[in-house]
């Protein structure tokens, strides 16, 4: 694909500059659109150490997606669903009714919707579609929409963030602490556009 190796290779430049927020940035939409991208991963963790960048907190779904893609789930899901579906109704027009059909369907189906909830979970998680990226250097997470109110934690470059919602100038976010705060949102940017 053409995207993963764009942003990878605007990562590698932003890193020769120093722009650890910025090369980070990149380096996590090139694994957004290819998540075994190997150089990728690589150079993201170099970047890291260099910023000492923050990461969030990864949930059982971000541990489970390094075995299978949100792709793979979504057809896996569809298949499941139905090839349940096409047991259960089987089950119902087969003139010796098999308990087996049944228990097939039911497992099929509880797996499609395991896989949907995975999906969901993954989604919502902190590597959702709401995750962002510190771009500028060294911002703080504050209490309230103002400069002067009280800091929750200083954030450096490439640190990772969560954003809840949107207020003017100011976006309400998940920080790595597990703690919650409002950071310039010119300071941040999703991963995900």
């Amino acid at each position: 694909m053409f995207w993963p190796r764009l942003f990878y290779d605007l990562g590698n430049a932003y890193f020769r500059t120093s722009d650890f927020g910025r090369a980070i940035l990149n380096y996590e939409r090139a694994l957004a659109l290819q998540p075994n991208h190997p150089e990728a991963q690589a150079n993201l963790r170099i970047a890291r150490d260099e910023a000492r960048a923050l990461e969030l907190p990864s949930g059982w779904a971000e541990r489970f997606s390094r075995f299978i893609t949100s792709n793979q789930s979504a057809v896996g899901a569809a298949v499941l669903f139905w090839a349940g579906l096409f047991l259960g109704v089987a089950f119902f027009f087969t003139a010796p009714r098999r308990r087996s059909l049944l228990t097939f369907s039911f497992c099929a189906l509880f797996s499609a919707l395991f896989l949907v909830y995975f999906l969901m979970t993954l989604e919502q998680g902190p590597k959702g579609a709401s995750l962002a990226v510190v771009t500028a250097n060294d911002i703080t997470a504050r209490l309230a929409t103002a400069d002067t109110a009280a800091s929750v934690m200083a954030l450096p470059a490439g640190s990772e963030v969560k954003v809840s919602q949107q207020r003017g100038d100011w976006a309400y976010v998940d920080l790595p602490n597990n703690q919650r705060g409002w950071v310039p949102a010119k300071g941040i940017e999703l991963v995900r556009m």
